[in-house]
This record gives C-alpha cells, sequence and structure tokens, in this order.
C-alpha cells in the first residue's frame, strides 16, 4: 500500500472544502443579486415612466409638443434610459402621435405591448415599460448590455475580496496545520536521521513522552516505548544466554581435551600396540567430537558478541591473504577440500576489503567450509571476485524455492545427517550485516549453490533470492 502525507492530505482536504464552499456560496450569491438587480432595474423603469406621465399630464396638449422638445436637449439627450412619448386621440383616424423620442432610441418602441417586455432590435436586446394613462402613453426601455455590464462591476467588486480571503484561508490552514504537526515532525526528522540502537530510541522516547505532545500520539509512543522494553529484555536474555553458554561450557571442553591428549600421550609410551591403536583411535575420535563443540561455542560466542554490537574497529582486509590463511586451516581439517577448489587468484589481486582481518576470515572459513559439506559429490567449488563481489559456487544438490528463505535461520541444516550445526550463514550474515554488506544466494547452473558477497551494497536486511 502506497503511504501518504497525513498533513498534506489534511491541507488538500480542508483547502477543497473550503473551495467548493466559497463556489457553492458564489452561485447563491451570483443568482441572487442578478434576480434582486432586475427587480430594481425594472422598478427604476416603471418609476421613470410614472414620473413622465405625470409631468405630461400637469402641461395643457397644445403646449406639450414644445414644451418636451425643449426638455429634450437637457435631460433625455444624457439619459441611459429611452424614452418616447405618445398621444392617442379617439376622435381621428391617426391612432397614435409620437411627440417625443430621446436620441438613439428603438424605432418600434411605440409597438411594445403594456408592462414589461424583452425584445430584440437591429441585434440588441431591450428591456421596456409601457404606460398608458388618458390619451398618454410613455414607453421606456434599457439596454440588457448596460444591465450584463452592471451586474459585472458588482460581481467583480465581491469576487476580488471573495478570492483573496479564499487565499489567506488556505495559507491559514496550512500554517496552522505545519504548526500543529511541528512535534510529530520532531520524531520524523529525529527518526530517520540515523540507525538507532533500542537504548537510543528508548532513551529519546522517554525524554518524548516528558515533553509536551499531543494526547492523540501519547498512546502511541507510550506503547512503543513499552514493546521496545520488552523487546530489548528479550534480546538480553538471548545474548545473555548465549554467552553465558559458550562461557561456561568452553572450560570444560577444554579440559576434557587436555586429558584426551594427555591420555594419548600415555598409551604412545606404556600400552601394548593393538591396544594402544584402539584407544588412540578412539581417542581420535572423542577429540574430534570435542573440536567440533568448541566450534560451535566459539561461533555461539561470536554470534553473542555480533549482535551486541560488540565489533573490532573500521579496517581494511586484503582478501587473498585472508583466503590463504583461511584454506590453510581448512586444508588440516579436510585434506580433500584443495583438490576440489578452482579459485581465479588474479581477480583477488588487490583487493581491499572495509572490514576487519578476523571477521572476514570468519564469513571466508564459514563459506567455504558450508559449501565444502554440503555440496556432496560435487566436482569443484568455485572461488573468484567479480565487481567488487565475492562468489562461491559449488555444484552439489539444487535447493529449492523456500529452502532460499531460511537459509540464514539459525540451527537450520538440509539434512539431519549433514555435518555442522547450522549456525555458519547465520554469523556470516550478522557480520556483513555490521559492515553493511549483502549476502545473496542464487541457483548455480546447471546445478548447485552460488553465494554472492556484495562489497559495494550497504543494505539494511539480508537479500535473497533464487534465479532460474
Amino acid at each position: 500500500m502506497k503511504n501518504y502525507s497525513l498533513k498534506w492530505r489534511l491541507v488538500s482536504t480542508i483547502s477543497c472544502a473550503f473551495i467548493l464552499l466559497w463556489v457553492i456560496v458564489f452561485a447563491w450569491l451570483y443568482h441572487d443579486l442578478e434576480q434582486r438587480l432586475q427587480n430594481t432595474l425594472d422598478e427604476r423603469l416603471s418609476t421613470s415612466a410614472r414620473m413622465v406621465a405625470r409631468l405630461i399630464q400637469q402641461l395643457p396638449l397644445e403646449q406639450l409638443t414644445e414644451s418636451l422638445h425643449a426638455e429634450s436637449e437637457n435631460a433625455l439627450l444624457h439619459s441611459l434610459i429611452a424614452c418616447e412619448v405618445s398621444i392617442f386621440r379617439t376622435n381621428v383616424s391617426l391612432p397614435q402621435h409620437v411627440i417625443a423620442r430621446t436620441q438613439g432610441a428603438p424605432k418600434n418602441l411605440k409597438n411594445q405591448q403594456v408592462g414589461f417586455s424583452t425584445w430584440t432590435e437591429n441585434g440588441l436586446q431591450w428591456r421596456s415599460y409601457v404606460l398608458r394613462e388618458g390619451e398618454v402613453q410613455v414607453v421606456v426601455a434599457e439596454k440588457i448590455q448596460l444591465r450584463q455590464n452592471l451586474l459585472k462591476q458588482i460581481l467583480q467588486s465581491v469576487l476580488i475580496p471573495l478570492l483573496l480571503t479564499l487565499i489567506i484561508c488556505i495559507l491559514l490552514i496550512l500554517w496552522i496545520i505545519r504548526l500543529e504537526f511541528l512535534p510529530l515532525d520532531h520524531i520524523t526528522r529525529h527518526l530517520i536521521q540515523k540507525k538507532q540502537s533500542l537504548d537510543e530510541a528508548s532513551r529519546y522516547l522517554i525524554e518524548l513522552r516528558s515533553q509536551k505532545i499531543p494526547k492523540e500520539i501519547q498512546p502511541f509512543v507510550d506503547n512503543l516505548l513499552m514493546l521496545i522494553e520488552r523487546l530489548h529484555k528479550s534480546l538480553e536474555h538471548e545474548k545473555n544466554f548465549s554467552a553465558f553458554a559458550a562461557h561456561e561450557l568452553r572450560t570444560p571442553l577444554t579440559a576434557i581435551k587436555t586429558h584426551v591428549q594427555l591420555s594419548q600421550l600415555m598409551l604412545n609410551q606404556t600400552a601394548s600396540a593393538q591396544d594402544t591403536a584402539k584407544v588412540i583411535d578412539n581417542l581420535k575420535h572423542a577429540e574430534r567430537s570435542i573440536q567440533r563443540y568448541q566450534q560451535l561455542l566459539e561461533q555461539l560466542l561470536l554470534l553473542s558478541q555480533t549482535e551486541a554490537g560488540i565489533q573490532a574497529a573500521h579496517s581494511h582486509a586484503d582478501m587473498r591473504s585472508v583466503l590463504e590463511t583461511v584454506l590453510s586451516e581448512l586444508t588440516v581439517e579436510y585434506p580433500n577440500l584443495s583438490a576440489k577448489l578452482q579459485i581465479d587468484w588474479a581477480s583477488l589481486v588487490a583487493q581491499h576489503i572495509n572490514i576487519p582481518a578476523p571477521a572476514l576470515h570468519m564469513v571466508l572459513k564459514n563459506l567455504i567450509q558450508n559449501a565444502y559439506l554440503h555440496a556432496e559429490d560435487a566436482p569443484n567449488i568455485q572461488i573468484y571476485m567479480q565487481d567488487l563481489q565475492l562468489i562461491i559456487a559449488d555444484q552439489g544438490k539444487s535447493l529449492n524455492e523456500d529452502d532460499f528463505t531460511i537459509l540464514t535461520q539459525r540451527f537450520w541444516r538440509k539434512s539431519a545427517h549433514k555435518q555442522g550445526y547450522g549456525l555458519g550463514l547465520t554469523l556470516v550474515k550478522v557480520l556483513l550485516e555490521q559492515y553493511g554488506y549483502l549476502l545473496q544466494f542464487q541457483a548455480n547452473q546447471p546445478q548447485g549453490l552460488k553465494v554472492i558477497v556484495s562489497f559495494d551494497a550497504a543494505p539494511s536486511a539480508t537479500e535473497k533470492q533464487q534465479t532460474d
């Protein structure tokens, strides 16, 4: 599932809600303002018509034409409203006679119906009002375009402050949310700065709990601290068990080994040849068993120290010289090992790895020993370097997909009849992770296992994969 930012999601959600609310308010404002403006301007038309009608009724009919022509020079010429005054006479054949009209007025004003109406002339829309009182008809009209321009100006005067208010509100929302999320931002920055140990994480959470933090994340901090403390205790118990077991068992095994060696020496000096051969053979088996248990304890102790963070300072080790030392030790224990190894020594020249020599020694020893013991009757084991990657490939039995996921699990072995204790690859994995290197497993072709140690990668976890 893709991660998302709670802060930015909150900002975007509230901003969208504000924008939607502003749009609804503006739409309602536009509709209401348009209706009110139309009603107001219609009322102005009717009022203008009544005012003109009252003025006309105050004059004698004979002087009406001359008076209106004189007034048109002053008021009607500069009015935004077109006006036309007509006289009706019932005793003449002409039904209507126009006595006054403003300049630019439409020609068919006198033909409009009584009351309000909207019509078009020469591509222009007009809104008119016709009033008839006695023998006088007054028609006033106004361009629809003038009304639209007025509505546009009013909306602009309203919309600009509305938009500015919306922008200010969004900025305030952003500022307030950033201010309220500062505790979470501090926690995030502290946690991503570096990989912290359990002790460092515990100290930080204890300090954080004493500070002022939101109540919503207080249970999260408390439960996380409790979980880390329980995990820390569990790991301490495990490391203490490994350390104590290795320490307590090392001394008895050393004493047993000493007694066995003394017995061999004494039998060589005093016993008969036949009995001496049998006893010596039994003692050799016992000594090999003791060596195996001693190796197990050494691995447990090193694993405990490595997991506890006890490691040597970073230094460089020469791959070739360390490998030669490892092979000299393993050849004593496995005489047939040198016949199976195919080492590309040219690829190992001038390969200096940023890891202490003892750690590299343990890595190489466990990997080569694992390849030799588990490759069964494979003809050869290849060892070479390629692009800062150490590759150890055998031609033993191939592993299935499930085996690749548990290769580095403690005490796991493919078969109970195999030698070893299932700690070698676990120890190699932990050692490499301590120095930021990568351990990979691939299926070798046509069969077998290929182990790749990448000295150019620094992941947080070991990667395992199988390629066909």
